[in-house]
């Protein structure tokens, strides 16, 4: 079957285009808002961008053509955290995908507890056993809605002693959870392993 996106409306290419690309990771980002209220929302359109200097990007759609409270936070106090989601935690993430008003703790409501993180202002959540704590690169604006491309430069990440092992985050303990289209989501249970092809060693025949 082929679908042609220019007769799709944006909620059909939207349900289409998350049922391809998958799995996608989670961004469990949070921030502080007004008067110190915790912030914490999902972001499914997630990814590294860079090593040099060491770059993430997620997209927030805006609501009602409303800013959301995470990009406003990530402009007005320059920093965010990106939590893993993982197999223990993912009810509680979902929760805080609800929308909130303005002043709503969400990780009160989620029964998340915050955390100090140990560069930037916004919290860590202790539920989750790996953290990433950016500050904000740039934002950029795109597509009619429009998206806001939020890109953060990692400071520094904090795992769980437990999941390290000689320097290496051990993978097949980590249980993180990914995104697929529509309510679906998809554990990492099962990983299986793959040597790497160095192209410089291989022979063009």
């Amino acid at each position: 079957m082929e679908f042609d996106l220019s007769a799709l409306d944006a909620k059909e290419t939207y349900r289409l285009l998350t049922s391809c690309i998958v799995p996608r990771p989670i961004a469990w980002v949070t921030t502080i808002g007004e008067n110190g209220v915790y912030n914490a929302a999902p972001f499914s359109y997630f990814t590294g961008v860079s090593i040099e200097p060491p770059l993430i990007l997620f997209a927030v759609e805006r609501r009602n053509g409303e800013k959301k409270d995470t990009v406003i936070n990530i402009e007005k106090n320059k920093d965010f955290v990106v939590n893993l989601v993982t197999s223990t935690n993912v009810e509680q993430m979902n929760v805080t995908s609800k929308d909130f008003r303005e002043n709503e703790d969400e990780l009160a409501f989620a029964g998340l507890t915050p955390m100090a993180s140990k560069v930037v202002q916004s919290p860590s959540i202790k539920e989750s056993p790996l953290h990433m704590e950016c500050k904000l690169d740039q934002i950029i604006e795109i597509g009619s809605s429009p998206h806001s491309l939020v890109i953060g430069e990692v400071i520094t990440v904090t795992v769980d002693d437990e999941l390290v092992e000689d320097g290496r985050i051990i993978m097949d303990q980590l249980h993180a959870v990914g995104r697929m289209g529509g309510k679906w989501y998809t554990n990492t249970n099962q990983l299986f392993e793959l040597p790497r092809l160095d192209w410089r060693k291989t022979e063009i025949k």
